[in-house]
């Protein structure tokens, strides 16, 4: 006979195209789950809970499913940079932050993992959702017209903005070019540029965006307008300087940065801050609908036991 503990590890409460969720699993999920709703000092049952938990482990199994396909993946040497940079920000060591996961109930080692899936799921995202989202002048006139009040918080908040006139050659992974290749080829243009060659030449001959065509030129760039992984690394340089390989959910790129001006409360910028939010807006919109799509056609089976407690 099995002992009742290795029975409770290998009780399946539900299915994901083929994929278990133990019962395990779900306690582990419910217990950051219980943590967090008495953090903020919400009423709701453990059966409503429960429910909404399974539902979320479910959409994050067909996500991480999906990412899996696709080849998205998050290399141990990221995970730990993001765990870094969480205990920075909340003024932690990393002692001190796996003390206080253990309050909560939570090993480190499950922290990572978590981690490690939250931003699986976030280059997914990006992946996913680019260039399906368009935000017209028509819509960004009628949000400017309907929002006076935040636009004028905005004008008066502009002079403490940074821009930030940037251009990037891109090498995308795929099936035949891997990490490591694409890191590469990169670190061999770069070198070509530090003795002579021009970026913009390079960058139309070799670049996988969009920008090619322009030289890799980017234009001027708010805070916001990139993903975190390629604004920090932009943020880091000095005009005219050229980054080091930077990897984000779209492939590899070598950046430069040309030049920096403050940011004036002017047109473009209100028009600009006001195309963000709706583009904002209608990505959520578009991942929800997404995820809608692919929990329709997954084939998920609930367990008849699986929302009581054990």
């Amino acid at each position: 006979m099995w002992p009742a503990s290795a029975l409770e590890l290998t009780r399946v409460v539900a299915v994901v195209n083929n994929e278990p969720i133990t019962s395990t699993e779900l306690n582990q999920y419910l217990v950051r789950a219980q943590n967090q709703v008495a953090k903020q000092g919400l009423q709701i049952s453990e059966s409503d809970l429960r429910q909404q938990v399974l539902e979320q482990m479910i959409l994050e199994k067909l996500q991480l499913q999906v990412a899996k396909r696709m080849g998205i993946s998050v290399d141990d040497a990221a995970v730990s940079r993001a765990i870094e940079d969480i205990a920075q920000r909340n003024a932690l060591t990393l002692d001190t932050l796996e003390q206080a996961l253990a309050a909560d109930g939570i090993s480190f080692d499950q922290f990572r993992e978590q981690i490690r899936r939250e931003m699986t799921i976030a280059r997914l995202r990006e992946r996913e959702m680019e260039g399906r989202v368009t935000v017209s002048d028509t819509e960004v006139d009628h949000f400017l017209a309907n929002n006076p009040d935040l636009m004028r918080r905005i004008e008066a908040e502009a002079g403490n903005v940074i821009q930030t006139r940037v251009r990037h050659i891109l090498i995308r992974t795929n099936q035949a070019t891997n990490d490591e290749s694409a890191r590469a080829r990169l670190l061999a243009l770069r070198e070509r540029i530090l003795n002579g060659a021009d970026f913009a030449e390079l960058a139309r001959a070799n670049s996988d965006d969009g920008s090619a065509f322009k030289g890799g030129d980017l234009g001027w760039i708010n805070p916001g307008d990139t993903v975190p992984a390629f604004e920090e690394a932009m943020n880091r340089l000095e005009p005219g300087e050229i980054s080091q390989p930077v990897k984000t959910p779209f492939g590899w790129h070598l950046i430069q940065v040309l030049e920096r001006r403050p940011l004036t409360a002017s047109e473009d910028y209100r028009r600009n801050y006001a195309r963000q939010i709706l583009r904002r807006q209608k990505l959520e919109q578009a991942y929800n609908a997404w995820l809608q799509t692919i929990r329709a056609e997954a084939f998920v089976e609930i367990r008849r036991d699986a929302l009581e407690g054990t």
